[in-house]
């Protein structure tokens, strides 16, 4: 093992612990030395700690360097966790992660979600620049056509139809 991965795993370790002063200097090291395998243990982090230790997860988020870590972000954004969720889509709005090429699996994991978690999606989307496959135009405004027929809350309603607009602007 490499001494990158004993750093990676020590940090790791340091994330998950139940001391607030270790878990805080992880986060430092984090911001110096981390990667993406650092991801998933953040996100757990995030989910059950308070909401000092939250800001500084987020403020990591919303720095990425690596604009390869797409694979490691999307499996997050499946979660039913909305806070989870907006945590996702703002790191990758913030730290201009193209996702150009995942613009159905944005919109598919993010139209179902609370009203922030589509306003951060709507973040997303408006910042893509493409060029766009029209299959996945098509399959997106197909989801977010489905999601506006289904949602009751007209705030959502007005959010998902912003986000029909740009994906037929990207199509003109």
């Amino acid at each position: 093992m490499n001494t990158q991965q004993k750093v990676i795993n020590q940090i790791k370790a340091d994330l998950a612990s139940d001391n607030s002063s270790i878990v805080s200097k992880a986060l430092v090291k984090t911001k110096a030395k981390g990667n993406e395998e650092l991801i998933a243990p953040l996100v757990e982090l995030y989910k059950t700690t308070d909401n000092k230790l939250k800001q500084e997860v987020k403020n990591i988020f919303s720095e990425l360097k690596n604009k390869d870590c797409v694979d490691f972000l999307l499996p997050h954004l499946m979660q039913d966790n909305q806070e989870v969720k907006e945590l996702i889509l703002f790191s990758m709005w913030s730290s201009g992660i193209d996702m150009t090429d995942y613009i159905v699996e944005l919109i598919e994991y993010s139209c179902d979600g609370e009203f922030m978690v589509i306003l951060e999606a709507l973040t997303v989307l408006e910042n893509l620049e493409g060029p766009f496959n029209d299959e996945d135009l098509f399959q997106a405004s197909t989801i977010i056509q489905e999601k506006i027929y289904e949602s009751e809350d007209n705030n959502k309603k007005e959010l998902l139809q912003s986000m029909s607009n740009v994906i037929q602007g990207f199509s003109a």
